[in-house]
């Protein structure tokens, strides 16, 4: 499992880490691709008392957002992230409302990181300019 960690000393704002995630799963892996469909970034840069945070899914031990989903929509995948079928999603956002984190954003579907689960390193934390997000196997 990988964990992405945030260096809020080394963020500048900048939100390169949110454009790479959206290009990232976009059909096209592509920023303009990401644009046209309109793809939501899994990670967020946020001001929050003056102070710049990182939303992400913590990847939590018993997740909420999976526990009260009414439809079983949510399940955690082998490499411990949480996966969405939306197929059986019925959109009623229950479980962007259980998680304490603010990670889940609900588009077309409910979108939660994956870690970039197909790729050697979370893309976010490749883009990253200043390194203020690193990828820690846990």
């Amino acid at each position: 499992m990988v964990k992405i960690l945030f260096e809020r000393d080394k963020c500048l704002g900048c939100k390169t880490c949110e454009l790479a995630c959206a290009a990232a799963h976009s059909k096209t892996k592509s920023l303009l691709g990401a644009i046209k469909e309109k793809k939501v970034s899994r990670i967020r840069i946020k001001v929050k008392n003056g102070k710049l945070s990182a939303e992400q899914c913590a990847l939590c031990s018993n997740p909420r957002c999976i526990e009260v989903c009414p439809v079983g929509a949510l399940s955690r995948s082998k490499t411990g992230t949480i996966k969405v079928n939306p197929l059986v999603c019925t959109m009623c956002g229950l479980c962007q409302e259980a998680c304490p984190f603010g990670a889940i954003v609900l588009s077309s579907y409910p979108t939660i990181c994956d870690r970039c689960s197909e790729q050697d390193e979370p893309l976010c934390a490749k883009a990253c300019p200043t390194r203020a997000l690193k990828m820690k196997a846990i």
